[in-house]
């Protein structure tokens, strides 16, 4: 696929057919993924692709989580300060805001699909060494970026979503991760289901205006 159309093809999937992805196929786009730079070749990543039975068992102990009220708590919340600068914390305030403006006041349709994994067949889940610093995490956000737009020119969709990394003993438990690794971030690859109304394009949020986010200095 032409490039700019996989990058403009970029946004996130909330709502995956149940049709499973070929497992030859994700291997392949874990293996490109790898020529993602990293400080001095560091290459902290390792990818755990969860599906079948395995993924289907996951799913049912996290919606027991949910439906029991248990706190989220992500791997990363340990390693990283959560004390928002203004900036960030304002953009994130105007999208939660705008939420129910997107989804027409449908917000039960989001939460359903992120409380069920937004339906996802494959999971990748991603984990650096829990002994990391955090250049480990700025470069699992490159190389989590280089499966999203591989996945993109393949004709997949994508999730890269926090919540499906909320309960990281579950995700030890199922992937077989061993205690020293983090569990940072999980993409669920897949097919868009075009039917569910989630997926509506109308429920994405506007980006920053340019000249917020960019200055030259000669």
């Amino acid at each position: 696929m032409e490039f700019n159309k996989v990058y403009n093809h970029e946004r996130v999937t909330r709502k995956f057919t149940s049709r499973k992805v070929n497992e030859k196929l994700l291997a392949k786009i874990i293996q490109r993924a790898q020529l993602s730079p990293s400080l001095l070749n560091s290459q902290p990543w390792k990818v755990y692709m969860l599906t079948g039975d395995a993924l289907s068992g996951l799913k049912k102990e996290v919606k027991t989580q949910i439906d029991n009220n248990v706190e989220p708590h992500e791997d990363f919340v340990k390693m990283l300060s959560l004390n928002w600068d203004s900036y960030p914390s304002q953009n994130m305030a105007a999208v939660g805001a705008s939420q129910p403006y997107f989804f027409n006041n449908k917000m039960e349709l989001f939460s359903e699909s992120n409380n069920n994994m937004f339906n996802a067949q494959d999971v990748a889940f991603l984990t650096i060494p829990r002994t990391s610093p955090a250049w480990s995490v700025y470069d699992l956000g490159i190389f989590s970026q280089s499966i999203m737009l591989l996945a993109l020119n393949e004709g997949l969709s994508i999730m890269p979503a926090h919540s499906m990394v909320s309960y990281p003993e579950l995700v030890r438990k199922y992937c077989k991760i061993p205690e020293d690794e983090l569990v940072g971030m999980a993409i669920g690859l897949g097919y868009q289901d075009n039917a569910a109304e989630v997926n509506d394009p109308k429920f994405y949020p506007d980006r920053l205006p340019f000249k917020k986010i960019y200055k030259l200095i000669k």
